[in-house]
Order: C-alpha cells, then sequence, then structure tokens
C-alpha cells in the first residue's frame, strides 16, 4: 500500500473513531441529562461549531502554505510564517472567548440554552479549539499524519468521551464544556511537538499573501451551511422536536465530518503538486470517489438502522427521530461531497468558489427564515440550498465533476501521443 493510501486510511480509521466517540458522548449526555439540557448541549456545540470555523479557514491555509513552503521555501520562512500565524491565533482565542464571556447573558437567553455559566465555560471551549485547530493544521502541512489522526480521534472525539461522565456527575450539564475544554487542553501538549520541531529553525521572513483571509470566508460560509439549522431548530422548533432534532443531527452528520477527513489529506499534496505545476485531478476525483460512497454507506445504515437501537441508545423518547436520520445524512453526503470541492479550490487559492459558497449560505438562511415550523422544514431548507450549492458547482467551476473526468480521460491520450507517433 502507499503512503498515500495508508495516510487516508489512517485518517479515516480516526475520523471515524472520532466521530464514534462523539456519538457515544451524545449518547451519554441525553441518559444523565434531561431532554432539553440535552438540546441545550447539542446547540452549544454546534455555536462552538460554526464560531470556530473561521479557524478552520486558517487551518486549510496553514496546511496549504506549510505544504508549498516545503516544496519551494525554506525551514526559516516555514518558522517565520508559524511564528506569525502563532501570535495571531493566541490574540483571536483570547479575543473571541472573551467576546462570548462577555456575551453569555444574551447567547443563554436566546438559545434556550438556561444557564449563563455554560455559555461562559462554552467561551473557553472555543478558545482553547481554536489553538487546537491551528495546531493540527501544522501537523497537517508538515504530512505528520498520525498527529492529525490523534487530533481526529482523541481530544476531538474519545477525550471528550472518556471525560463526559465525571464531569456531568461533579458540574452538571456544564460538566459537558469541562470536559472538552480538558480534552482540548491535553490536545494541544501532544500537538505543540511538531510545532516545535519547525519553528526552532532561525526565522526569515514569511510570506506576504497566503490568501488566509478567502479561506476563513469560505469556511464560514460552510459551516453556517452545515450548523445553522441546528441553531434555528433550537430557537424556533417546539420544546419536543428541539431534542428529536438534535439527536438526529448527531447521527446524520456522521455523513459529513466522518469522509470530509479524506480531504486532510488531499489539501497538502493537492497544494504541493500544483505548486510543482503538477495535475491534482486524479487525487480529487479519488476523494470525491470515497467521501461519496462513505456518505451513502453511512446513510443506508441510518436507512435500515431498527428504532429501537435509538430507544435503547438515546432513550424511548428520542425514537420518534428515526425518520429524520436518512434525510439527513443524505443532505450531509452532498454537503461532504461540497467539502471536497472547497478544500480543492481552498489550494488552488480559487476565491470563485469561496463567493459561492458565501451566496449559498445566505440563501440557506431566507430558506430558513420559511421553513422552520417542523424538522422536516428545517431539512428541506438544507437540502435545498446544499443542492443548489452542487448543481452550481457543475455548472460554473472548472472543477466540477464532470469536467474533471473528462480532463482525466484526456491526459493519458495526451500522454501516449507521442507513442503512436
Amino acid at each position: 500500500m502507499s503512503a498515500a493510501r495508508r495516510a487516508g486510511l489512517l485518517v479515516l480509521i480516526a475520523s471515524f473513531a472520532g466521530h464514534a466517540g462523539n456519538y457515544l458522548f451524545y449518547v451519554v449526555a441525553a441518559r444523565m441529562v434531561t431532554p432539553p439540557e440535552f438540546a441545550a448541549i447539542s446547540a452549544l456545540v454546534a455555536f462552538g461549531t460554526i464560531t470556530w470555523t473561521p479557524v478552520n479557514g486558517v487551518q486549510l491555509a496553514i496546511t496549504r502554505n506549510v505544504a508549498v513552503l516545503r516544496t519551494s521555501g525554506t525551514p526559516g520562512e516555514v518558522s517565520a510564517y508559524l511564528r506569525q500565524q502563532g501570535r495571531r491565533m493566541g490574540l483571536a482565542a483570547l479575543l473571541v472567548a472573551g467576546a462570548i464571556v462577555a456575551l453569555s447573558p444574551v447567547l443563554s437567553d436566546r438559545l434556550n440554552i438556561g444557564s449563563v455559566q455554560a455559555v461562559v465555560l462554552a467561551g473557553l471551549w472555543i478558545g482553547t479549539t481554536f489553538l487546537l485547530l491551528a495546531m493540527t493544521g501544522v501537523a497537517q502541512g508538515l504530512e505528520r499524519f498520525g498527529y492529525v489522526a490523534f487530533s481526529l480521534a482523541g481530544p476531538l472525539g474519545v477525550l471528550r468521551l472518556l471525560l463526559l461522565p465525571l464531569c456531568l456527575l461533579a458540574a452538571g450539564m456544564t460538566g459537558s464544556m469541562w470536559a472538552m475544554i480538558i480534552a482540548s487542553v491535553i490536545g494541544l501538549a501532544v500537538l505543540a511537538r511538531p510545532f516545535a520541531s519547525v519553528v526552532t529553525a532561525p526565522p526569515t521572513e514569511a510570506p506576504a499573501s497566503t490568501n488566509t483571509l478567502s479561506a476563513m470566508t469560505g469556511l464560514l460560509a460552510f459551516s453556517s451551511l452545515t450548523n445553522v439549522d441546528l441553531l434555528v431548530a433550537q430557537a424556533m422548533l417546539q420544546e419536543a422536536d428541539r431534542g428529536l432534532y438534535a439527536s438526529a443531527v448527531l447521527l446524520g452528520k456522521v455523513a459529513l465530518f466522518a469522509p470530509a477527513a479524506l480531504a486532510m489529506v488531499l489539501l497538502p499534496r493537492a497544494s504541493a503538486a500544483l505548486e510543482r505545476g503538477e495535475s491534482a485531478d486524479g487525487a480529487v476525483l479519488k476523494t470525491h470517489a470515497l467521501t461519496a460512497a462513505a456518505g451513502l454507506l453511512v446513510t443506508g445504515g441510518l436507512w435500515v438502522l431498527p428504532t429501537w437501537v435509538i430507544s435503547v441508545t438515546f432513550g424511548p423518547q428520542y425514537a420518534a427521530s428515526k425518520p429524520l436520520l436518512p434525510l439527513l445524512a443524505l443532505v450531509m453526503t452532498g454537503a461532504a461531497v461540497l467539502w471536497v470541492h472547497l478544500t480543492f479550490s481552498i489550494a488552488r487559492k480559487s476565491k470563485r468558489m469561496v463567493a459561492g459558497m458565501v451566496g449559498v449560505a445566505l440563501l440557506h438562511w431566507a430558506l430558513l427564515a420559511v421553513l422552520h415550523d417542523t424538522p422536516h422544514h428545517v431539512i428541506l431548507a438544507s437540502a435545498t440550498a446544499v443542492g443548489t450549492a452542487l448543481l452550481g458547482v457543475e455548472f460554473g467551476s472548472r472543477s466540477g465533476l464532470v469536467r474533471l473526468l473528462l480532463r482525466s480521460r484526456r491526459l493519458p491520450d495526451r500522454q501516449a501521443e507521442p507513442q503512436r507517433n
């Protein structure tokens, strides 16, 4: 097995392990707290996911830039760039955590959280996760995929689960945020090693233009597209439906987040290939195929999942969420394919895809303003927005799947032409 396939398999396994840990995190939470508290925990996690999404953009930009600098730059440039990003990310983490703490009474009221302290702790968790994601981007760009796998499976997955029961017993519903914070701190301690291995080189000069803002904007729009539905559901649905939708989202979004980890391997390698003037179309097509297959596999599994499994794991009050699971998973499979498109556009430093994602996110908000009375309405709004985005890529981007397939078929013909002559 090639190194690329081993790395992809490792990251994919770690991603599924992390999501299994997150699934069990919610199972334990659902069993140890009341349904309204469970919905509040889910809303805080969704809020955190949207809040740190600009940092996902920074993570991808760091990945791309480190991969490029390792290909055509010097150790001093890598060191200077990462020192620069470290200072910026530290300041951003402090500012965002401080802002959330200051706004905690308002956020607690508007999102029906019921605990100002839980929102304060969520701010601290979001701040530490800012730094964790940036460190993961460093390991990703260095192609230290063992550390990337640890991040996905550990602090972003299983570690939270292991810490949760004791934290809930000690602090009630707010213990969920304490589990997140402690897991993130442990992750930072481990991921500091690859970061330190490159910043010890004497710094020279950081690259002047890195397109980080463009990546942040695209990721923020994508996160809104895939997470704001839960916030709208928490704010607009009846109390009984909030818990049902939150539990359905937990399982349905496995079809997005688990296979999306494949793009973590694609980004640094596609960026390096493009920097060398090579084509990355083949790698992109394989990533699309594996991503879609994994998402559809999850969708099929949720379709045939017996209702009693939900009753046994979450509790009988959540059994009514079963019809929502395959619908959400199918929408999130489309979102996972869209994520690969966005990742490749970041590798190419394309701004058209970013502009399109912002437009789709605004469309999603407009749809949710009308479709929010039932869980099925919320899913319909998300499906319409994701489907519109995929059609837009196919018709408006040179990286649409049909165009990629046509180029990949023409390439062997061009390579064989000298031999025929």
